[in-house]
Order: C-alpha cells, then sequence, then structure tokens
C-alpha cells in the first residue's frame, strides 16, 4: 500500500445489552458519535467509522452474532467486553478525558500507576456490568 495506512479497520463490534437506549445513552456519554436508534438495534460510532452495534440481549439473534469476549485485559477486577483509545497520547490528556467523563456524573477507576505497554489507561463499567479500559494513543500519525 502506497500510503502506509493498514489494508483494513474494524468495521462493526456487536454488544448485546439489556436496554438499547440507556446503553446508547452511556456510549454517547463517553464522547463516541450518536449514529441513530432503530426498532432492534442502536448504531454508535468510533473514531475512524467502528459501529457498535447494540442489540437487546432479550432477542434472538442468528448464531453468526452470537456474543463474545473481547479484550486484552483478561486479569482485570471485572470482565472487560471493550477497550478504547482516546485521541491524545499523553497522561495529561486521559486525565482531561476522565476528569470530563466524571463531570459528566458517570463513575470511573483512578488512572493505573503502571503502564501497559507504553500506555496510561482507566476502567469503568458500562450499564450491563461490561468493563471498559480507556488507553492513551498509540496509533501512528497517518
Amino acid at each position: 500500500m502506497s500510503n502506509n495506512l493498514p489494508a483494513a479497520g474494524f468495521g462493526h463490534f456487536v454488544m448485546k445489552v439489556n436496554d438499547i437506549s440507556i446503553s446508547y445513552q452511556f456510549y454517547t456519554q463517553l464522547g463516541l458519535r450518536p449514529f441513530g436508534i432503530f426498532p432492534d438495534l442502536a448504531i454508535i460510532e468510533l473514531r475512524g467509522g467502528t459501529h457498535i452495534l447494540l442489540f437487546s440481549k432479550h432477542d434472538e439473534l442468528p448464531s453468526s452474532l452470537s456474543s463474545s469476549r473481547l479484550g486484552q485485559r483478561g486479569g482485570a477486577s471485572f470482565n472487560e467486553r471493550l477497550d478504547l483509545m482516546i485521541d491524545g497520547k499523553s497522561r495529561s490528556d486521559l486525565e482531561l478525558y476522565r476528569a470530563t467523563l466524571m463531570e459528566q456524573g458517570l463513575s470511573v477507576d483512578a488512572i493505573d500507576q503502571d503502564q501497559l505497554f507504553g500506555h496510561d489507561f482507566f476502567q469503568l463499567v458500562d450499564p450491563d456490568g461490561n468493563g471498559i479500559t480507556v488507553y492513551t494513543s498509540h496509533t501512528g500519525e497517518l
């Protein structure tokens, strides 16, 4: 590839939630772009165009959309389902983002004292009890 960009990006991530509207509101509070609420799902967009598709846990889904475990913090104190990267690369960028979430009334853990592969991070829980880890960015300049 002549522009040094990866050949593919992450298009869609499926999450089954207890209440689509509550989860939609929660993830938009994290700063993700609201895309829309539809009869059987809601869609939220991450930076770069990836969509999180929120389906009800109580509705039948095709087996191709069954639940899966994602994330890299398997030893975390709660069941991580998602990890997110902010745009900033510094601890102060992460502190500012964390403070913004707290001002909105979200409960977030402290920024960990240890870095993970050079990244600062903190954790929080979504309305369904899914753990989320928020990291500083590791993206290149492109």
